[in-house]
């Protein structure tokens, strides 16, 4: 079996219509939101035609409009299959790859970028200026599965909210597997604001719920969203690589917001690393 990994093969990626997830939650296109999904690939290695392996870190970034997600597990082995390639130069083997996820994806936009462990970049996310509501004193907490009733009214003080969270868990709509992370979250109310130890309770939430990265990052962006009715929402959902790979959505509230209209403190989140990453 490890020998049939070693093998280049496009076809064992995975497409999962992005339409299922949002059929779900009642999302109609066009959606009122955009955003793009990150993946950090740890483990990504090929061969220099000399015979030398390269070690560093692939970042694939696009937009939430690609038609299809793909499947976390297909991706890894599909990535896993470099491992005895040899390529002329990075770009060669980074055009193999935009190639082949582009047809999966459906889309046009992809990105990709590969740094090398010599110039990792050791940014970590500074979350000061938000509200971590992790260690707020809550009672009764029984509810495992989404429940956007959960959710309470809060008394409106200023003009614009950061709240965090590092108690996101989910599960693997496939192997059932945990799958950890952290919600950061950013809005400009209109007239409701959220009663944090009810964000809490609704985070908690999904402790049970098996679902997709971005699936669960659009579910509670679509649940805050319709709660809210905020001027301007956006909401990183940053996971715990498995299997050498993190996923990152990012979803932004409304259509023509861009990302030179938030504030510094939640853009610098996009590309900076947490402790768990």
């Amino acid at each position: 079996m490890y020998k049939e990994s070693l093998k280049y093969n496009a076809n064992i990626l995975k497409p999962i219509l992005r339409s299922q997830g949002r059929n779900a939650i009642g999302c109609k296109e066009p959606t009122p939101f955009h955003g793009f999904d990150i993946w950090n690939a740890y483990e990504f290695s090929f061969l220099q035609n000399n015979g030398k392996p390269t070690a560093g870190i692939l970042t694939i970034e696009y937009r939430a409009d690609s038609l299809n997600i793909i499947e976390s597990k297909s991706l890894k082995l599909y990535l896993n299959s470099f491992a005895m390639l040899r390529f002329s130069s990075f770009d060669e083997a980074l055009f193999t790859i935009k190639t082949d996820l582009e047809k999966i994806l459906e889309t046009d936009n992809l990105q990709l970028y590969y740094e090398t462990y010599s110039s990792f970049s050791n940014i970590f996310s500074d979350s000061s200026v938000f509200t971590c509501v992790d260690e707020l004193e809550v009672n009764g907490i029984s509810v495992y599965k989404p429940e956007p009733s959960l959710l309470q009214t809060g008394i409106s003080k200023k003009e614009e909210y950061y709240y965090c969270s590092h108690l996101l868990k989910s599960n693997c709509p496939l192997t059932n597997q945990p799958d950890w992370g952290s919600v950061y979250l950013y809005y400009q109310p209109n007239k409701k604001t959220i009663q944090p130890e009810s964000l809490l309770k609704y985070i908690v939430s999904y402790r049970l719920h098996n679902e997709y990265h971005e699936e669960c990052c659009e579910r509670i962006f679509f649940d805050l969203f319709n709660f809210l009715a905020p001027l301007k929402l956006a909401l990183i959902c940053k996971y715990t690589r498995r299997g050498g790979i993190d996923i990152n959505p990012v979803r932004l509230y409304p259509r023509n917001l861009t990302l030179a209209d938030l504030p510094e403190n939640f853009t610098q989140l996009i590309y900076s690393r947490d402790f768990h990453q």
